[in-house]
């Protein structure tokens, strides 16, 4: 344990993510200094009503109870507050706040102070797997504990049946409450994609239709031909958009001959044009699709979007979050 460790923040709402690095530093040091922001520090670049110092520092003093008797709480104005001069042994910040902490230690080297060491935790979800935040709960998305107060918005960038029955099969595994629609968006690739064209149009799908929705996520699926090892392989790819990152996730493939493949660029035209004319099946792709017909019906199309949209979830379902562990199925 450290003697003097470090923390600062606006602490409004004190949210769960906030007392989380709150108990981090009390178990990280003898003697804990809170840098509580100014007013006029709290409020800059807010979208938000920031309490006043006097409330938030009430509420830090109740959170800390019996801890308080070795918690100093000051105000700060800038992003550095005395970590530039005074002694203190370690910081403690989040994943989101780790690179100040960084930059503070450069220039604690540039003048010849010891670095700080720098104690981070993982930014901390909420039950619909994104971020908890002060914006979010003022908002009411979410609450303190990083439940939702309404469903979560789903945007499927497509109104294709076996898309959005993929979709829903996995959305309701993560998600407590959610609300799924589907909407044609336009795409910039080829209706039928090769290889990179087809993560491309995916990407495109997902940004489109959270756009034009203004859902919680955009989920992009775009089937598209692959080569591997001299082979083509058909598969699915998906897209999800939060607004800030997207992540990727892939379906089963099969393997499609070099013959058809062929067919599909002489006539320019799609796999499921191909499969349609093959079958007999009036837009087979809306149905049980190419790898429905090739399989005897063994396999779907909704198999793959469902594949695909929970390996694009899995980044976010292995962040830290609270809630949504509890009712996943």
């Amino acid at each position: 344990m450290h003697n003097r460790v470090i923390v600062g923040g606006t602490f409004e709402t004190l949210h769960e993510g906030h007392r989380k690095l709150l108990r981090l530093a009390l178990s990280a040091g003898r003697q804990v200094y809170i840098g509580l922001t100014s007013d006029r520090f709290a409020r800059k670049g807010k979208n938000y009503d920031c309490s006043p110092f006097s409330s938030r520092k009430k509420k830090l003093e109740q959170f800390l109870g019996k801890e308080l008797a070795r918690v100093k709480i000051f105000k700060i104005d800038d992003v550095y507050g005395p970590t530039l001069q005074d002694d203190f042994d370690a910081i403690v910040v989040s994943e989101e706040t780790k690179g100040r902490a960084e930059e503070i230690n450069r220039i604690r080297r540039s003048k010849g102070l010891k670095p700080l060491e720098i104690i981070s935790i993982p930014i901390l979800n909420a039950e619909d797997l994104k971020k908890i935040s002060c914006e979010r709960i003022k908002t009411g998305v979410i609450d303190k504990l990083g439940m939702r107060r309404r469903p979560v918005a789903i945007a499927v960038g497509s109104t294709n049946p076996t898309k959005l029955k993929g979709v829903e099969k996995v959305a309701k595994r993560i998600f407590r409450k959610f609300r799924l629609s589907g909407i044609e968006v336009t795409r910039k690739v080829p209706e039928q994609p090769f290889e990179d064209d087809t993560i491309m149009g995916a990407v495109e799908r997902a940004k489109s239709a959270k756009q034009k929705l203004k859902a919680d996520y955009g989920i992009g699926l775009e089937s598209g031909l692959f080569k591997f090892a001299g082979r083509f392989f058909d598969c699915q790819w998906c897209a999800v958009y939060d607004g800030e990152r997207v992540t990727l996730g892939f379906s089963m493939g099969f393997e499609v001959s070099t013959e058809l493949v062929d067919e599909v660029r002489r006539s320019r035209s799609t796999m499921n044009d191909v499969f349609a004319n093959l079958s007999g099946v009036e837009s087979i792709g809306r149905k049980k699709g190419a790898i429905g017909y090739l399989s005897h019906g063994l396999a779907e199309r909704k198999e793959m979007s469902e594949q695909a949209f929970l390996c694009a979830m899995i980044p976010r379902l292995s962040a830290p979050n609270y809630g949504a562990n509890a009712h996943r199925k």
